[in-house]
């Protein structure tokens, strides 16, 4: 199992991203994109790649408000470098980020990991409530051209049969671990579940709740303008209006969603999904999923391994 968690899984979702890849770039012309990439206005591209990190910066000033909530504190380039480094490391083995990201600061400030693990779950619940939300808006705004973007998706028809196994797995092993596992292990585990509750719990604890707030609101922003600034780079795309643009983004968030290396192939089969239910060809629409996701990897990369840097280079962080 350990060998399976540490070779084989990332090994096994870059293999699916691969082949989800291949399959939404089916019958791409890269002749006729190479072309394409020629005459785009990189201006664009690099201007998305610019709200891209500036996500990351208010996702660090987001974070420091939690941190700050359960009496520790961190400086700003140290959040920010952490959240890049963990970006960086999802880019080859997905999710195991957010774990990089709050074990990298705890090297710097000795925030217990714990609690940081925490903010990290709060984090994702408040993502996911807003891709709902979004979802619903944008579904409100472009219903009347998104019943061919349902249709194409399907369901595997035992998901919910993996599911009820999946849920007894879970209860057989706290069974296991609440039988067999030695008291002082486990006391050491109920220890560090309650971190990542306060860390969780925290946010009741947030003095300037309007500030954390229109962080969030700014980190979406940012998600949402890196995505719709790149339709000036196609003429086929450049008159598609906001409400559009939201959707697209939101179709890419439930990409992302699906644990390839920085959402690869599955970015792109929902992205070109959109696009080609706003009348938008399929070669075009191939196109901007490749420039979007690739732009921001390597934005990911660049800004990740600058980060790692910052990290080692600082005195407290120790290996």
């Amino acid at each position: 199992m350990k060998l399976f968690l540490k070779y084989l899984q990332p090994i096994f979702f870059l293999i699916l991203g691969a082949g989800l890849l291949t399959w939404s770039l089916n019958g791409i012309n890269f002749n006729n994109f190479t072309e394409s990439l020629i005459n785009i206005p990189l201006k664009w591209v690099f201007i998305s790649m610019t709200l891209g990190y500036l996500a990351f910066i208010f996702r660090a000033l987001r974070w420091k408000l939690l941190i700050e909530s359960i009496g520790f504190s961190s400086n700003n380039y140290n959040l920010v470098h952490s959240i890049a480094f963990g970006y960086l490391f999802n880019s080859f083995i997905p999710r195991s980020g957010e774990i990089i990201r709050c074990t990298s600061l705890n090297k710097v400030t000795k925030i217990p990991t714990s609690k940081l693990l925490g903010h990290v779950v709060l984090e994702r619940i408040i993502d996911f409530v807003i891709l709902l939300i979004l979802f619903m808006v944008s579904f409100v705004f472009n219903y009347k051209y998104l019943i061919g973007f349902f249709n194409g998706i399907s369901i595997p028809p035992n998901v919910f049969n993996y599911s009820i196994i999946l849920l007894l797995v879970c209860f057989l092993t706290y069974s296991f671990l609440r039988k067999w596992v030695k008291s002082n292990y486990l006391q050491t585990i109920i220890t560090f579940i309650s971190g990542i509750k306060q860390g969780f719990l925290s946010l009741k604890k947030v003095k300037n709740q309007f500030l954390f707030w229109l962080y969030t609101f700014c980190i979406w922003a940012c998600y949402l303008f890196m995505t719709t600034i790149c339709f000036m780079c196609f003429y086929e795309t450049s008159n598609l209006n906001i409400m559009q643009g939201l959707f697209v983004m939101v179709a890419g968030g439930l990409g992302m969603v699906v644990p390839t290396p920085t959402g690869l192939g599955s970015y792109h089969y929902f992205v070109i999904k959109a696009l080609t239910s706003f009348n938008v060809s399929l070669e075009i629409s191939q196109y901007f999923a490749i420039i979007v996701h690739t732009s921001q990897a390597l934005m990911i990369i660049v800004m990740g391994g600058i980060g790692m840097w910052f990290l080692y280079m600082n005195k407290s962080f120790k290996i």
